[in-house]
C-alpha cells in the first residue's frame, strides 16, 4: 500500500510540474500514448501559425468530446512530406490535458513520443499544395479550411506605414543592395526558412521564391515577432508574420498597409490599422492571404484512416457533423484571427493568384463580425421568419 501511495504521489507531482511549466531532471514528461489521461488521441503536424487554433479548438474538443489533440509545429512543406511519406514522428509534442484553459495557460504542456514514433493523422499546410516540391499522392485527401492572412510588420516605433509589392521584391529579393530606404540592413530583415508557408505565400505575391529571400531566417513565428519588436533601429527593421500571430503582438508591432501589383492603393488586412474585422481580406482589397489545408491519409476504400481525425477536420473547417457538437466550432477559428470560408466574399485558385467572387452555401459574415469585432449591423434572430427572405444562421439574419 505504501509503495502504491508513493507511486501515485510521484505521478501527481509529475503532472503538476508539467502543468505549471516546471522543468528539471527530477520530473519526466508524460508519454503521449497514455490512453487513460489522453483519450482519443489525434496526432497532427501543423504550421506554427496554427498553434493558437490547436489550443482554442483543442480545449473545446477535450472538454466536450474527450478528443485529445497532440501536435508538433513545423513548416508546411515538412508537414506534407511527413504525411505523404508516412514518416513516423517522435520526440516532444504539445497536447491538451483535461481542464486545460488557453487563457490561463498560453503554453500547452508537452508529452513525449518514443521512437520509432507514430504516424500523423492530420497534416496542415497554410499554402496551396503545389507551393511545396513534393506532389500529393493519390491516397491523400485535402480539405480546404479557414483563410489566413499575412502581413509585413515593423516595430511600433517605426515611421513606416505602407509597402508596395515592388518595394518588397527589392527588399527581400536583394536585401540592402536593393536600395529601398529605410530597409537597408540585412540583419534587420526578418524572414522564414524556405519550408514555411508564410514565406511561400508572401513570396508568391511579390515575386520572390521562398529559397531566394534575403535577411535573417527565423524558425518560429513568435521568435520572429520578439526579435522584430526588440530591433535596435525600428525604422530599418521589417519582418513577415501570419496575421493571427501579428494580432497578438499589436502592442509592440504594427502591420504595414500593402499595395499589390496593379493596385492603386495600399490596404491593411482589416478596415483600419486598429480593427480586427479582416474586412479587406474578405472583400478582396488585401492581397496577402491563403487557405489553410488539412490533409489525411486514406485506407484502401478511399476513406480517412482514423474516424476521429475526420471528425476533427470536419469541425475545424465548419462541415456538418453527426452527432452535433455542444459548442460553436466557428468561435475557435474567429477567436484566433482566422477567417472561416463562410465569411469570405472572394476566392482564389493558386498562391498569390487573382480573386474571383465567392458565395458560400451557408454564409456566416454576420456572425464573424459579431465575434471578431463585438459589433454587427445584422439583425439578430431565432429563426428565419424574422429575416425578410434571408436565412437565420448562427443567431443572425444572413442574405442567403
Amino acid at each position: 500500500m505504501k509503495r502504491f501511495m508513493n507511486t501515485l504521489l510521484v505521478r501527481t507531482i509529475v503532472r503538476c510540474a508539467v502543468w505549471l511549466g516546471m522543468t528539471g531532471p527530477v520530473f519526466a514528461q508524460p508519454v503521449c500514448d497514455d490512453a487513460v489521461n489522453l483519450p482519443n488521441p489525434v496526432y497532427l503536424t501543423v504550421g506554427d501559425t496554427q498553434t493558437n487554433l490547436m489550443r482554442e479548438l483543442g480545449a473545446k474538443l477535450r472538454a466536450s468530446e474527450q478528443i485529445t489533440l497532440i501536435w508538433r509545429a513545423t513548416g508546411s512543406c515538412t508537414n506534407l512530406d511527413t504525411l505523404y511519406g508516412d514518416l513516423r514522428m517522435s520526440g516532444n509534442f504539445s497536447y491538451i490535458p483535461a481542464g486545460y484553459d488557453p487563457k490561463s495557460m498560453p503554453t500547452p504542456p508537452v508529452c513525449t513520443i518514443a521512437a520509432p514514433g507514430v504516424f500523423a493523422d492530420i497534416a496542415n499546410s497554410i499554402v496551396f499544395l503545389d507551393g511545396c516540391p513534393t506532389p500529393k499522392p493519390s491516397d491523400v485527401i485535402d480539405t480546404l479550411g479557414p483563410v489566413q492572412s499575412f502581413v509585413f510588420a515593423v516595430p511600433l516605433a517605426s515611421s513606416q506605414r505602407a509597402i508596395t509589392a515592388e518595394e518588397a521584391y527589392f527588399v527581400f529579393g536583394f536585401g540592402m543592395t536593393g536600395q529601398v530606404a529605410p530597409w537597408l540592413d540585412n540583419n534587420l530583415l526578418f524572414g522564414r526558412p524556405a519550408t514555411k508557408g508564410t514565406v511561400i505565400s508572401i513570396g508568391a505575391s511579390i515575386g520572390v521564391p521562398a529559397g531566394k529571400w534575403q535577411g535573417v531566417k527565423v524558425n518560429l513565428s513568435q521568435e520572429l515577432a520578439s526579435m522584430l519588436s526588440a530591433a535596435a533601429n525600428p525604422d530599418r527593421a521589417i519582418g513577415i508574420l501570419g496575421g493571427e500571430v501579428y494580432d497578438s503582438y499589436r502592442a509592440t508591432l504594427k502591420a504595414l498597409a500593402f499595395r499589390a501589383t496593379k493596385q492603386h492603393r495600399a490596404y491593411w488586412p482589416d478596415s483600419t490599422q486598429s480593427s480586427f474585422d479582416k474586412q479587406n481580406v474578405r472583400d478582396g482589397h488585401y492581397h496577402l492571404w491563403s487557405y489553410t489545408h488539412w490533409l489525411q491519409k486514406t485506407d484502401g476504400l478511399g476513406k480517412p484512416r482514423k474516424v476521429v481525425a475526420q471528425r476533427v477536420v470536419d469541425i475545424l473547417v465548419g462541415n456538418p457533423v453527426q452527432p452535433s457538437v455542444r459548442f460553436e466550432p466557428l468561435d475557435s477559428t474567429v477567436r484566433v484571427g482566422l477567417i472561416p470560408r463562410c465569411a469570405m466574399r472572394v476566392q482564389r485558385e493558386r498562391e498569390g493568384g487573382d480573386f474571383s467572387l465567392y458565395q458560400p452555401d451557408a454564409p456566416c459574415g454576420c456572425y464573424f463580425d459579431s465575434q471578431a469585432t463585438g459589433n454587427t449591423r445584422c439583425t439578430a434572430c431565432i429563426d428565419s421568419s424574422s429575416c425578410s427572405g434571408g436565412t437565420c444562421r448562427h443567431g443572425f439574419c444572413e442574405e442567403r
